[in-house]
This record gives C-alpha cells, structure tokens and sequence, in this order.
C-alpha cells in the first residue's frame, strides 16, 4: 500500500516537533530536581549563566556546531542533551505513525516528554520529581476524560473514563504493595515512592487490564536482565541501588507503541 505524501510530512513534523520538546524536557531534567523554576530565567548556561541566544537554541545542531562548548565561556558540554533531543523526536515520529491524528496521539505526545524527563531524573538524581509524575497522571486522565465528552474525537487504544481511574488505582495500589513488602522482606525500600506514582499514572494512561500487565511484566524482566548484567559485568555491587524508574518508563512505552506486542507478553503469563 503506497504512503500518502501528506502522512509523511505530518510525520516529519512530529519528529521535528520532539526534538524541540526534548530540548524542553533537558530544562526540566536538570532544573526540577534542584527545585527550580522551569519558566524564569530563560535559557542560559549553567556554567557562565549567560543567557543564550536564539542560535544557541537549535536542537541537536547547536551543540554539534558549537563542539560541545558554551560559545561564551568554553565549558564543555554533556552529549545528554542531543540524545535527549534525538529521542524525543524518533519516538514523536514513532507514535504518530502508530496512531496518526487522534487523540491519542496528543495525550501520548505528553506523555512521552513526562516519561523521559522521569528517567533522566532518576538516572542522574535517584528521583522522579511529584510534578512528572502528576503531569502523566493528569494525561491519562484528561484524555479519557475529552474522549467520553466528545465521542466522535477518535482515540484508538485509549481507555474510558471509568478504567482509566481503575488503572491509575490498580497501578498505585500494585506498586505501594510491593514497596510495603520489600520493607518487610528486605527491611530496606524495594523502590522509591516516585516509582509508585508513576505506575499509578500509567495505570491511568493505558488501562488496567493486559497492557497494564504487560507493562508490568515488561519492566520486571527488563530490570531484572540489566540488572543482572550489570552485577555479572562488576559494574555494580549487590547492595547498590538500581533506579527502577526508567524499567517502568520502558515497559510503558513498549505497550503504547506495540500494544498488541503487550496483549501477546500479557497472554503468555496467563494474564
């Protein structure tokens, strides 16, 4: 079946759309653990605090142009913005060509810029900050919530108003009974509380029912085989805390671009 020119273009445009949206979500990795504004001041650089120019601005380009330096003061500069940038932007194009122009292409949009400002959080500061986790709740919620006041809108793979607060439950409800237990089991936390807010927000993205155990499967395997790795290879200890959040964002992501890949995962432990 050939493509439409117009499907391409639309597609483009998401991917350049998560660029920029990557560039604002390394705004809020680097400034919402440190209890910062996000808004006021504007960009600037966190070294020599001058503030940039449009330029400067440019997403992936600019650093690469710059070779990785401030143009004002010369400080090197972390390649984690251009891969935060890049990423952003494949999964963009990703989710629009999955689910093309509908609703939940927008709520997904959102809900991606939250899910990898979690992780980058969590990977460089053990923490996902309330404020991401709030927004990827109210996502699910909201695009439930337009979906049943306005029908006609088409929004494929989406839950109903009623399961998606079943889920936000369901996720936090799942999550909490597993941090209660690793207290009693372990007699040390078995995740951070971030983590349990966050299921509770994909739980009301995605529904409680085989993606919700798909997604939870997923992110169980997922951080089991790494963390493996990463003990056989030495590269950590097993007494050093292995951030959970991006498994959870892993698993999230993989039943709302394939969610019949997380119907399939779902089925095969009986789910």
């Amino acid at each position: 079946m050939p493509i439409e020119p117009t499907r391409v273009v639309l597609a483009i445009g998401a991917l350049l759309l998560g660029c920029c949206v990557g560039s604002f979500v390394n705004v809020l990795i680097y400034r919402l653990p440190r209890e910062k504004s996000v808004v006021s001041p504007g960009s600037h650089c966190f070294c020599c605090g001058t503030e940039l120019a449009a330029r400067d601005l440019v997403p992936m380009l600019s650093l690469l142009l710059a070779g990785r330096r401030c143009r004002y003061c010369g400080v090197a500069l972390s390649m984690q913005y251009s891969w935060v940038e890049a990423l952003c932007g494949l999964l963009y194009l990703a989710i629009y060509w999955r689910w093309g122009n509908t609703v939940t292409t927008v709520a997904y949009f959102i809900a991606t810029a939250a899910l990898v400002a979690g992780t980058g959080t969590d990977l460089r500061h053990k923490i996902i900050p309330n404020s991401i986790n709030q927004a990827l709740l109210f996502t699910g919620l909201g695009a439930a919530l337009l979906a049943w006041l306005m029908p006609r809108l088409p929004a494929p793979g989406l839950p109903s108003l009623k399961l998606a607060l079943i889920g936000a439950v369901v996720g936090w409800c799942v999550f909490e009974a597993i941090v209660r237990l690793g207290r009693w089991w372990f007699g040390q936390e078995a995740m951070g509380g971030g983590d349990v807010l966050l299921a509770a927000g994909v739980g009301a993205l995605i529904g409680p029912g085989r993606q919700f155990a798909a997604f939870f499967l997923i992110s169980i395997l997922a951080g089991a085989l790494i963390g493996g790795l990463l003990l056989v290879s030495g590269r950590m200890d097993r007494r050093d805390p292995i951030p959970f959040g991006p498994f959870l964002v892993l698993g999230a992501l993989a039943v709302m671009l394939a969610p019949e890949l997380g119907h399939q995962v779902a089925a095969l432990y009986g789910f």
